[in-house]
């Protein structure tokens, strides 16, 4: 086998962008951040004239389209994977760009089968893209795919205002990306006769993106808020970043601290880290305006600058250190030898950065790493005691031409499927509330207690969606046997329905539902396991408080409760 990359072979790599985004959409997100989107998408609602976040214009951009998707669809926004999956859809489409241009510069190298495969697994199984983009739920693969691309073009005379271009989307989309403005001012010195057309592409470029801001009077607030605010934003030396100044001043500590007691005043992580980096960013821009350098030489000082930006400048967040290893791996592609290290030491480093603020978990998870578990086993079975017929059906798989274009066209078919199923599943099980109806859990409270972790609207003990035997319910309690909650009931109440199960997400979890009337037992389930529901309709009149329990049966082990649809009805 003299070639592991044939000329159709980026679909498969394609392809498998677009799984591995998906099954780790299943993680667990981060809380707070998710929360950033939810809060922008409902502004958004109503139009970019009013929009109060401090994200710059083109994600932004996309935000409302996200709103309206949401807005024709009625889908409830509180379920995590569909946002993820909504939001993060221009991060999975760049993801796949990037395995692109990997794969089309290795085209031209004869580099050895083995090599080529690591270097595609490096862009498309690279643990660091998923824990910040479908995991954590952030779009940092996005802005520096648009760098990535903008170094390709800017660093030839024909397509150097293209690049200008690209360079822009990518400062649009996150200001962050002015790590790289280093490298494309030396370029553009070093074109200077032909520097209009970069500065009117770019230009261009951003009057276009900023036009609907203008058209609804948003402008002037939408710039200061994206960009203008930022600068100053967390005044810290580190923030959740491993970094110089992680080692000299730990973590938010105020970057105007000096990094030692004896020291003078300027001797502070603010002014220090400013001056080491300004001095890299010149010896950057100088070296790429005084030397004609290959492309892979021109990444290979952009990745110096954004790994700088993010070692050497306070105020660093841990994902900040992503683009330098994005970077690289796409520079080491244009390399006529490959250097795979660099771009795995840089892939560790990021990883390990942002794995301390989350982490690949998520009890969705499991069916697909079981899944994955048996996709390499009975493969494996076949190398193992026949190895010939393994190669046979490699090589039968070559003779099938497979367009580039499937990944592209996959990702957007399995977001149609996708959303349509999440949207008649929310629709089937969505409970909507008529006139004398509530959820149990807006009376209020008497009484609280369960046997580990908190309560939780709308989620389980584990903070995800309610599942019962594969269904999803949008309104509910989730909690852990054993468990109290004594809600006090109107005057007028006269009717209680529920539904509740072990959830999914437990698996073997054993319990027994238990509603009290007045401490007065009314309904018990009996034993309950796994991918079983019983459903109570009882009758509450004349009576002050309601009590739904949950009794653990021996063992607290994994009894995940769910109360779906807990409805009191009223006179």
């Amino acid at each position: 086998m003299k070639e592991s990359l044939h000329q159709d072979s980026f679909a498969f790599w394609g392809v498998l962008v677009v799984l591995l985004n998906f099954v780790m959409l299943h993680g667990i997100g981060f809380a707070s951040d998710l929360t950033f989107w939810r809060h922008w998408v409902t502004d958004l609602q109503q139009g970019v004239g009013n929009f109060t976040g401090d994200y710059p214009p083109l994600y932004v951009l996309w935000l409302r389209v996200v709103s309206v998707i949401y807005q024709v669809t009625g889908l409830s926004m509180e379920t995590e994977y569909e946002l993820k999956q909504f939001c993060l859809f221009p991060v999975f489409i760049a993801h796949i760009s990037l395995a692109h241009f990997v794969w089309l510069r290795m085209q031209k190298r004869n580099w050895l089968p083995e090599i080529k495969t690591i270097m595609m697994l490096l862009v498309v199984a690279n643990p660091a893209f998923y824990l910040d983009g479908p995991i954590w739920g952030q779009v940092d693969v996005l802005p520096v795919t648009f760098c990535v691309w903008a170094l390709w073009y800017a660093s030839k005379p024909s397509t150097y205002g293209r690049g200008m271009a690209l360079f822009m989307l990518g400062l649009l989309t996150k200001f962050q990306m002015i790590m790289f403005l280093p490298v494309f001012a030396g370029l553009s010195l070093r074109y200077y006769k032909i520097m209009w057309r970069g500065l009117l592409s770019m230009a261009a470029m951003f009057l276009l993106v900023f036009l609907p801001f203008i058209i609804a009077g948003n402008f002037t607030k939408e710039f200061a808020q994206a960009y203008l605010s930022s600068v100053g934003q967390y005044p810290y030396a580190s923030m959740n970043a491993g970094n110089l100044w992680m080692i000299f001043s730990g973590n938010m500590t105020p970057q105007s601290r000096p990094i030692f007691e004896w020291a003078p005043a300027f001797m502070n992580p603010g002014l220090l880290g400013k001056i080491f980096f300004v001095i890299i960013s010149i010896a950057v821009m100088a070296t790429s305006f005084f030397k004609r350098l290959p492309v892979s030489r021109v990444m290979t000082l952009a990745t110096l600058n954004a790994l700088a930006f993010f070692m050497i400048l306070p105020c660093m967040h841990e994902r900040y250190v992503l683009a330098a290893a994005v970077v690289a791996i796409a520079g080491i592609a244009c390399q006529k030898r490959p250097a795979i290290t660099w771009a795995v030491l840089l892939s560790m480093v990021a990883f390990l950065n942002i794995s301390m603020m989350t982490s690949i978990r998520g009890s969705a998870l499991w069916f697909w790493i079981a899944m994955l578990g048996i996709a390499v086993m009975f493969p494996f079975m076949v190398y193992a005691f026949a190895p010939q017929a393994l190669e046979r059906i490699v090589q039968l798989r070559k003779k099938i031409a497979v367009p580039g274009f499937v990944p592209y066209a996959l990702i957007v078919l399995i977001y149609v499927v996708d959303a349509g199923g999440s949207y008649l599943q929310q629709a089937r099980t969505a409970y909507h509330l008529n006139k004398g109806e509530d959820f149990v859990y807006n009376l209020k409270l008497l009484h609280q207690s369960q046997g580990y972790g908190n309560t939780n609207i709308g989620k389980t003990v584990d903070n995800n969606p309610l599942h019962l035997n594969g269904t999803l319910y949008l309104n509910g309690i989730g909690s852990h046997a054993p468990s109290k909650h004594e809600y006090k009931l109107p005057d007028n109440a006269t009717r209680f329905t529920v539904t509740c199960g072990v959830d999914d997400e437990s698996g073997n979890g054993v319990v027994e539902f238990i509603v009290k009337l007045d401490n007065k037992e009314i309904w018990r389930s009996g034993r309950m396991e796994g991918r079983q529901t019983a459903t109570a309709d009882l009758d509450i009149r004349g009576g002050h408080k309601i009590s739904l329990e949950t009794d653990e049966m021996g063992s607290k082990n994994f009894d995940h409760v769910d109360w779906v649809n807990p409805v009191i009805y009223t006179e």
